[in-house]
């Protein structure tokens, strides 16, 4: 797309024909600059204000809630590099080395914005929001938007506030519960009582662990424990919410699990698992009450607190710094926040990486978040002699060298394997004339998940949604890329070959899909797994296809027509697979040389396995994935401390 550059911003241009940015940076810096040159009484602003006003709008784009001046060469180039891997791969050309960029020498850019009547200069977070007509805000090397920086610190200083809140007194009945349902052991340490019981006492708590270790289990605990105190009195107002209507939905259904299942033997129980399984979990931007006439303000703000007691939002490694700044704005004084989620996964798609921020900086031992945050360990989803949570915990933690001793290894149950390919960068695989990976990693896909796809597609032309829907969500192959060798269309391919008579239909009895956008008319949200099942008729005849999904314990199907977006998925991203789970993963990590390669890309992949894990990649690739973690710049940390 041809975008163009007005005179006033003419400075822009090399980065435009770079691909660094668009039509929405170079409008923004136009705006910015034709206000800073008119108040400066310059016809022609200065260009390391035009570029900082660029890069500020650019950074929230891409994942950060501002730019530093010392490092955004090299974080632009990396950004560059990631957005072209599609196109490369569509375009099947080689990557061609980027064009040098005019970048200003970093202490004369500094004095620059320092000096421009569209910059307010900051050292310290303001307590208060500052509405101004200076729509840049510079605080040591880093350059905010007034909006990124006003999220930050209304970020920072409310959860400041809620740490520095007096302990509440935790009723007996309380604690008496959360005893019987996460009982202590002295000799060993129950990190989900330590979490449970620290929530009982603050008005903030973050629970953090990797999946598996039990956070949906402590938070029901925590949930029961705080209801049951309230037995016979005002019934505990609970918000409960998540990021996605995929992941409010998990939560729910995960909520009233635990509640029927784990207060058997407490007093009381009928009356607290019957207040969890009242329970719903909504996404935060439903719990906030959208309007209609503002897309980023909602209902329920600092005057209009939310009314709850208790709210509770887990996965939130998803949550960008914007609804997490809404979120805090909206919680009252009197409420208890608990935050959950894996920090080590990927990042929220918009700006801000809000939940690892919080974790290190509660590290310090005298941080102010230090005693609210509690992170669990311990395994619960594959046991403790399963290989897989060693290998998530290598990556976590960045030892490379564990990590591949591991992988080869390897698990004498099979439920750990790792397929090394020579690594497609190199001169030696480029020159190999078997294509990448080879038959033989071919063979050990076909091998994990053959089974499981071959029974969904049995059960489907059979019209057996249940078993079609239980087969197909057994396994799943996960990639870093949607195209190329190592993409999810080369992968589903290689899956339809085996199944199909006709590997290019696009309609047939057994295709898994995935939902790639929330449908309001049939209740299917952004990420629900289905899969089409041939339908018999009550004649008997062979019956017509339709797209079945399960909810709850019911399942509904619909004609493929009447949905939005349906895209095929034995094989899915890795993005796409966040927060889900199967018995069976197949990772295809990519090329070493793919700006894709990141510590919590291979973290979020394994993890997503319950029972048995094959990655194909190799040791290049590993490595440097373990070594790489992934680049959100931020200040929230530091605002924290």
């Amino acid at each position: 797309m041809r975008v163009l550059v007005p005179a006033e911003v003419g400075g822009l241009r090399a980065f435009v024909e770079a691909g660094v940015f668009g039509p929405a940076e170079v409008h923004a810096a136009a705006v910015i600059a034709g206000r800073a040159g008119v108040e400066a009484g310059a016809l022609w602003p200065d260009e390391r204000v035009v570029l900082a006003a660029a890069l500020a709008v650019w950074a929230p784009l891409h994942g950060h809630t501002c730019f530093d001046v010392d490092s955004v060469a090299t974080v632009v180039a990396e950004a560059v590099a990631r957005e072209s891997v599609d196109r490369r791969a569509d375009a099947d050309v080689a990557a061609e080395p980027a064009p040098p960029l005019p970048w200003p020498d970093p202490k004369v850019w500094r004095r620059a914005l320092a000096a421009s009547d569209a910059v307010r200069v900051v050292d310290a977070v303001d307590t208060t929001p500052v509405l101004d007509d200076r729509p840049l805000v510079v605080c040591g090397a880093k350059v905010y938007t007034q909006r990124q920086w006003i999220d930050e610190c209304t970020v920072a200083t409310a959860l400041r506030r809620l740490a520095a809140a007096v302990p509440t007194d935790v009723p007996a009945a309380s604690l008496e519960v959360l005893g019987g349902l996460l009982p202590e052991d002295r000799a060993h340490a129950n990190s989900q009582f330590t979490a449970a019981r620290a929530a009982l006492t603050s008005n903030i708590s973050v629970i953090v662990g990797g999946p598996g270790t039990g956070k949906t289990h402590t938070i029901a605990c925590l949930l029961a424990a705080l209801a049951a105190a309230g037995i016979g009195e005002r019934p505990l107002r609970i918000g409960l919410a998540a990021p996605t209507g995929k992941a409010a939905a998990r939560m729910t259904e995960a909520i009233a699990h635990v509640g029927a299942t784990a207060l058997g033997g407490i007093e009381l129980a009928a009356a607290v698992s019957g207040h969890l399984a009242t329970l719903s979990a909504v996404t935060v931007h439903r719990l906030l009450g959208p309007r209609p006439d503002h897309r980023t303000r909602f209902e329920h703000n600092q005057h209009h607190p939310l009314p709850y007691d208790v709210v509770v939002v887990d996965e939130t490694s998803m949550l960008p710094l914007s609804l997490m700044a809404r979120l805090l704005e909206a919680v009252p004084d009197s409420c208890r926040l608990v935050l959950v989620g894996d920090p080590d996964q990927l990042k929220s798609i918009d700006a801000g990486a809000v939940i690892g921020d919080i974790v290190r900086a509660a590290e310090p031992a005298g941080a102010v978040l230090h005693h609210h945050v509690v992170r669990l360990t311990t395994q619960h989803r594959t046991g403790v002699a399963s290989p897989i949570g060693p290998l998530a915990d290598a990556i976590r933690r960045g030892q490379a060298d564990e990590v591949l001793h591991l992988l080869r290894r390897g698990d004498p149950e099979h439920r750990l394997a790792f397929v090394e390919v020579d690594d497609p960068s190199t001169a030696g695989a480029a020159s190999s004339p078997s294509p990448w990976p080879g038959a033989h990693a071919l063979h050990e896909v076909r091998d994990a998940v053959g089974g499981p796809f071959a029974a969904a597609t049995a059960a489907a032309q059979n019209g057996n949604s249940m078993a079609a829907l239980d087969a197909a969500g057994e396994a799943r192959i996960l990639c870093a890329h949607r195209r190329g060798p190592a993409g999810v269309a080369m992968w589903n391919h290689h899956v339809e070959s085996w199944l199909l008579d006709d590997p290019n239909s696009q309609e047939y009895a057994g295709r898994a899909v995935l939902a790639t956008r929330n449908d309001p008319r049939t209740g299917i949200v952004n990420g629900d797994a289905g899969v089409l099942v041939r339908m018999a008729r009550s004649d008997g005849s062979t019956g017509v296809l339709r797209a079945v999904f399960r909810r709850g314990d019911a399942i509904r199907d619909f004609a493929p027509a009447e949905l939005d977006d349906l895209d095929t998925a034995f094989a899915v991203t890795i993005h796409k697979s966040q927060g889900s789970e199967y018995d069976t993963v197949v990772v295809v990590h990519p090329p070493s040389d793919s700006p894709l390669v990141a510590r919590e890309l291979l973290y979020t992949a394994v993890t997503r396995s319950s029972r048995r894990l094959v990655i194909i990649g190799s040791k290049e690739s590993i490595r440097r994935a373990v070594d790489t973690p992934t680049r959100r710049v931020t200040g929230l940390i530091a605002a924290l401390r």
